[in-house]
């Protein structure tokens, strides 16, 4: 696990409501990513020409602009929060902030990277977070070093759930992680019913897919999008133990 550096302390509407979520104290905090200087030298360029010749698209063209940091004091303000129980996120588009626990959350991600005439495009972070009672949020890669508080984030869940989790298998009940859930008779799939323990080789993440890799299969016996799962690293964490026991 990587941990983010530590932060300043947060704006006073964030900490107040950090306390009301008992959410501890701040460990990371992530600012919005700025367009680099190409970039924002030719969506510059872009806006005179709108704005010298065409009026209306102009102004449209610089509403549009408007949701980067470089073009909006509003934006660049916006701030990602990691505290050591749970998590204060301000959405890309719109206004307030969403906090959440660690221990009552269900996280999602979704990362992906399309290639045209072979050339890599830039990578897409999109976590989804959601929590019963307190809705949810979508986190991208509009906030800097998604390769950073995205694995910290996965950790962070594990850390507060995991415990809980494996208590709630040994004593016969099974724990649901969206496409798939695990219980102590062993791995149910949608639509594949349930593996065993006995019967699981090895459990891997490759291609943005989750295979279960059946022993004695050359193929896997599941395979369901990373995206479809909620909270990643609790899942691989249990699965893990409860097919070495």
């Amino acid at each position: 696990m990587t941990t983010p550096p530590s932060p300043p302390s947060p704006p006073s509407e964030v900490a107040a409501l950090a306390a009301r979520h008992q959410l501890g104290p701040l460990e990371g905090a992530f600012a919005p990513k700025r367009l680099g200087i190409p970039m924002f030298v030719i969506y510059l360029n872009v806006l005179v020409t709108f704005s010298a010749f065409f009026l209306v698209p102009g102004l449209l063209y610089f509403w549009w602009l408007r949701r980067f940091p470089n073009f909006s004091r509003k934006q660049a303000a916006k701030r990602l929060y990691l505290f050591e129980h749970g998590l204060i996120v301000q959405p890309r588009l719109g206004e307030g902030m969403t906090a959440f626990r660690w221990d009552s959350v269900k996280l999602r991600q979704d990362i992906t990277q399309l290639f045209v005439d072979g050339a890599p495009t830039p990578i897409k972070y999109v976590y989804s977070v959601t929590a019963t009672g307190f809705g949810g949020a979508e986190i991208t890669e509009f906030y800097e070093k998604p390769e950073t508080w995205g694995p910290w984030m996965q950790d962070a869940v594990l850390r507060a759930q995991g415990q809980t989790a494996l208590d709630t298998i040994q004593e016969g009940g099974a724990v649901d992680f969206g496409a798939l859930s695990l219980s102590r008779a062993g791995m149910a799939a949608t639509g594949k019913g349930r593996l065993p323990w006995s019967e699981i080789q090895e459990i891997l993440v490759r291609g943005g897919n989750v295979h279960v890799m059946r022993s004695g299969a050359s193929a896997p016996w599941s395979t369901v999008p990373v995206s479809g799962i909620a909270n990643l690293h609790l899942l691989l964490a249990i699965a893990g133990n409860l097919c070495r026991r």
